[in-house]
């Protein structure tokens, strides 16, 4: 199984690299520190950093990502996610209630797979940006974690170049994963494969000394929100055809 979920990472990863141009830094350094027993908390300006993330992540990691059911409810991507071991969580805004004791089974996962010295992704802000700046408000899932796992390595993932994208909410509206693959894969063929404009994506891995793994969740998503926000770029448009004159450009924030 896991000869599988390797070759798909990398066959995933290189068609993405069709239309991203992915750069990354600092993960050679926690690879060098160990490959067992961390939690990665990325930022989320989008629907598709997840699918790059942990592309990113499993070949060295094996990292088990937290995600939405009714985003991985698709049959391709729902077999993929069975294989790596994703741990579904339901979406409370749509679920209600009735999700409470879905989402602690979950982190209940997290934690004993922490534990025993898997690797997670976890999305502090367990939804996608809406506007340039990452906002993590009074979730408290880091926060429940670390009780549980004092110890447990922490990196941090800041992902920029996507709030623009057509997987992110900087049009204005909520993105759509189906919506954005269908405009994927019509443009990568209309542009002859290799010559599709690509958007530049910067990921940055740190496992940083002075997290505060011991204070209350205000004072965690605070300084998540300051390590996620110091390099948070405009709301750019990438063309998806090579024949669009106009380029990259930078386009106000929605109103939302």
């Amino acid at each position: 199984m896991i000869p599988l979920c390797s070759s798909a990472s990398v066959i995933i990863s290189l068609l993405l690299r069709l239309r991203y141009l992915i750069a990354v830094r600092g993960l050679d350094l926690v690879r060098g520190r160990g490959v067992r027993g961390v939690l990665f908390l990325p930022n989320h300006p989008s629907l598709i950093d997840p699918l790059i993330i942990t592309t990113l992540l499993y070949p060295a990691f094996r990292a088990r990502p937290l995600a939405f059911e009714d985003q991985i409810n698709r049959p391709v991507l729902r077999w993929l996610c069975r294989l790596i071991g994703t741990i579904p969580i339901p979406d409370i805004k749509r679920a209600g209630r009735s999700a409470k004791d879905a989402i602690e089974d979950a982190l209940a996962t997290v934690i004993t797979a922490l534990n025993r010295g898997d690797n997670v992704i976890l999305y502090p802000a367990g939804r996608a940006y809406r506007s340039r700046l990452e906002n993590l408000r009074s979730t408290s899932a880091v926060e429940t974690i670390l009780r549980a796992c004092p110890d447990v390595r922490i990196v941090l993932v800041r992902t920029t170049g996507l709030w623009g994208s057509s997987f992110s909410w900087a049009s204005g509206h909520a993105p759509g994963i189906d919506a954005g693959f269908k405009k994927a894969l019509w443009a990568i063929p209309a542009n002859g494969i290799f010559f599709s404009p690509r958007r530049t994506v910067r990921i940055e891995c740190l496992e940083p000394h002075d997290f505060p793994r011991s204070a209350d969740r205000r004072t965690i998503n605070r300084y998540l929100e300051r390590f996620y926000n110091s390099e948070a770029p405009p709301n750019t448009y990438v063309p998806y055809t090579w024949w669009e004159r106009s380029g990259p450009r930078e386009l106000p924030d929605p109103d939302i």
